[in-house]
């Protein structure tokens, strides 16, 4: 039985409509699937970012997880692509996600398409990095980030600063940045499903295209 953990940090305890609409049927089609079971977890009320994630990843391996998806909770996405990801023969993969800004960004670092390749037999877009609003990881990378990462004490356990906000080439690299850069060291290549994009809500509703926006001149 392949078992799929569902990590969702929800810092202020609180969960989109969309997003709930978005796992339900998530779960709806999953459970006409033979061979998979699927585990959502939430951490709540968690302030520190990079805490709220290496929390979630760590008690998910510890369990016996396979595969491990970050989705956060003020996203809505095509359920589609939840299972998309998980299908591509690839350690790590992630889906676009619109940034709350007026301006068309995501959350693909550098913002410099000339850094991307797309790979056209997996027809995936390979990235220095991607941030972790949705993203799959295989339990070999969850491997790799405990073993290259600085251990700690917390609740009488040892954990892992698998996510970490650090200085990294003359700049501030946010968590998810530095746990691409740990994953890129090793050996693991980055890649995003462009086929998909996840909306973002924050003051108002941020919808993207990302195929568009990177084959647009």
């Amino acid at each position: 039985m392949r078992k799929v953990a569902i990590l969702c940090p929800a810092h202020d305890g609180k969960v989109h409509c969309n997003f709930s609409i978005s796992i339900a049927e998530v779960f709806r089609i999953g459970a006409h699937l033979k061979g998979m079971s699927m585990h959502l977890t939430y951490l709540m009320h968690e302030s520190l970012l990079e805490s709220a994630r290496n929390n979630l990843l760590l008690d998910a391996y510890e369990a016996g997880m396979d595969d491990f998806v970050f989705i956060d909770a003020d996203q809505s996405f095509d359920p589609a692509a939840f299972f998309a990801v998980l299908n591509y023969p690839v350690d790590v993969v992630g889906v676009p996600v619109r940034m709350k800004s007026e301006k068309e960004r995501y959350n693909i670092r550098p913002e410099n398409k000339e850094k991307y390749t797309y790979d056209t037999w997996l027809g995936l877009l390979e990235v220095p990095s991607i941030g972790t609003g949705f993203i799959r990881l295989t339990r070999k990378a969850v491997e790799h980030l405990i073993s290259v990462s600085t251990p700690y004490q917390e609740d009488g356990r040892t954990k892992y600063r698998m996510f970490e906000v650090v200085v990294f080439d003359n700049g501030l690299a946010s968590e998810d940045v530095q746990m691409c850069n740990k994953l890129i060291q090793g050996g693991f290549k980055i890649y995003v499903d462009i086929n998909y994009t996840c909306t973002h809500y924050g003051v108002q509703r941020y919808d993207g295209d990302f195929k568009s926006h990177y084959f647009s001149a």
